[in-house]
């Protein structure tokens, strides 16, 4: 009788086996058409304030305008220049938080610590904090200072022959280059005037240097720089922004336009984006397809997310400033959601 039922047995075992296998099979197919859960929105760290010392404040906002936090107040600097930035690691904020020190803070607003201090000579010059905690400055429109986080404080590179530098170091997000606006012809030969404006990229120890951008000049003014992500690109604005010549030996008004350059120099001309031309301060998004950037809208201040070509444009409106409102916010970080 053992015998007469053992081939059933293993019948019923082999369909059980069977049917579970299916079961699972279309649970993946199932778990697979499921709709994919929305990503969390990615967050924004920015400064505002007003255009004197100890006003700047450090905010965060997420992309989608929620969840405004000030994170800092009152540090010893203006907005403008590159008073924080995002580490990368994406957990700290490095900033000018007290006066004469690079400080870095938790995400939260928690936690601010000394990192290092800067300079005496480097305290009244616009200094430019790195992803990396590096500090930048200029001296004088002719020397690029840079200081490594726990090291001294050096000479990176030189301009002579005319050139001027402006006063505001762009590092690179990897921290291996810098981007410099420059004024003056550059030693080449088609430099419509003495006072063309062109961005130059550099190696942390002053060379290898390339123009890749060089302006037509008439009066007109770089504003902003940028580093894509991954530091193939640059962004950056061009114009008069309004301003007249009093002489009356210049256009009285160029539009701000949008460039889009590559990093290594092979289009200096640029390719123009269609952005606003009040906007400032872009930045991109952490895949390289987006930039946040500041402009009065109705006005106030607020923050606005576009794509490269200003398609899918919107405000985030939970972020602005408080008590100072004179200046636009400068996006220092951006982190995935």
């Amino acid at each position: 009788m053992i015998r007469a039922v053992a081939g059933p047995r293993r019948w019923v075992a082999a369909l059980v086996l069977v049917a579970a296998l299916v079961l699972v099979a279309a649970l993946v197919l199932v778990s697979a058409a499921a709709p994919a859960a929305d990503a969390a929105p990615g967050k924004l760290f920015y400064t505002t304030g007003a255009p004197v010392p100890g006003s700047a404040q450090l905010w965060s906002v997420r992309e989608d305008g929620g969840k405004p936090q000030l994170l800092r107040r009152r540090m010893p600097v203006t907005p403008e220049g590159g008073a924080a930035m995002l580490a990368r690691d994406g957990k700290r904020v490095f900033c000018i938080c007290r006066e004469g020190e690079i400080d870095a803070v938790r995400t939260d607003g928690t936690q601010l610590r000394r990192l290092d201090t800067l300079p005496r000579d480097a305290t009244y010059e616009v200094v430019t904090l790195g992803a990396t905690g590096a500090a930048f400055w200029v001296k004088g429109g002719k020397w690029v200072f840079g200081q490594q986080p726990g090291a001294s404080a050096r000479k990176i590179a030189t301009f002579s022959g005319g050139v001027v530098i402006d006063e505001r170091v762009v590092p690179s997000p990897d921290g291996r280059r810098l981007a410099v606006v420059a004024y003056g012809c550059l030693g080449a030969a088609s430099c419509p005037t003495d006072e063309v404006e062109s961005v130059l990229t550099l190696r942390l120890d002053g060379t290898d240097r390339r123009l890749v951008y060089q302006g037509s000049g008439l009066g007109k003014e770089i504003y902003d720089v940028a580093w894509s992500p991954n530091g193939d690109r640059l962004i950056l604005s061009d114009g008069t922004g309004g301003e007249s010549d009093p002489k009356g030996e210049l256009p009285v008004h160029y539009p701000r336009q949008w460039f889009l350059v590559p990093s290594d120099g092979s289009n200096p001309a640029g390719t123009v984006l269609p952005l606003p031309e009040n906007s400032s301060s872009p930045y991109f998004s952490p895949d390289g397809n987006r930039l946040a950037f500041g402009a009065y809208l109705t006005g106030k201040l607020r923050l606005t997310i576009s794509g490269l070509d200003g398609g899918g444009a919107r405000t985030l409106s939970g972020a602005g400033c408080r008590n100072y409102c004179e200046f636009r916010p400068r996006v220092v970080g951006w982190a995935a959601g």
